[in-house]
This record gives C-alpha cells, structure tokens and sequence, in this order.
C-alpha cells in the first residue's frame, strides 16, 4: 500500500505507528484508522490484521504470534511491514502522523 499521492511510506512513519499503537487506549482518533484497517483486511489479508492485533493491541511478543498464528518468522516480518505500512497510509490521512 502506499502512501498519499503515491508516496512510499518512510521508516518514520512506520516508526511512529509502532509508538501509538504501543500507546492505543480503544479510543480516540486511532480507534477510527484501526477499524478502518480492520475492515481493509478483513478482505484483503486477515493475518495482517490478527498480527497487528495481537502484537501491538493485546501486547504478546512476537514469538507468541508466530506461534498464534502458525506462521514462520519471514512470514511475521513481512505481514508486520505490510500492516505498519497500511497503518501509517490510514494515520496519515486522518493527519495522525
């Protein structure tokens, strides 16, 4: 997925969705772009999704969601990228980052 006006998404952006998905209470603005990414992936992807949902909303470890998800280690890696980089598109158009 990229970014507004056909941007790639930058490691700042992803970095920054990393923090406020650490930070997320189930309220606010980012309740918005999550359901919004919810939605995306659950047509699209749903591992992307429940990686994104156990890793960073319900807080497991990154073992606990290959493990969870019955998914090899490049796979993890290369969903979790996919997922910060559909994040940061959606937080970016609610001018969250």
């Amino acid at each position: 997925m990229r970014a507004e006006g056909g941007g790639r998404v930058t490691k700042q952006q992803k970095k920054a969705v990393r923090k406020a998905l650490r930070k997320f209470d189930g309220s606010g603005q980012w309740e918005d772009v999550l359901g919004r990414v919810r939605d995306y992936y659950a047509r699209e992807d749903p591992v992307c999704w429940d990686l994104l949902r156990l890793r960073y909303i319900e807080g497991r470890s990154e073992w606990d969601v290959v493990g969870l998800l019955h998914i090899g280690r490049t796979t993890y890696y290369h969903k979790e990228l996919e997922a910060l980089s559909t994040v940061a598109v959606y937080a970016a158009a609610a001018g969250l980052i």
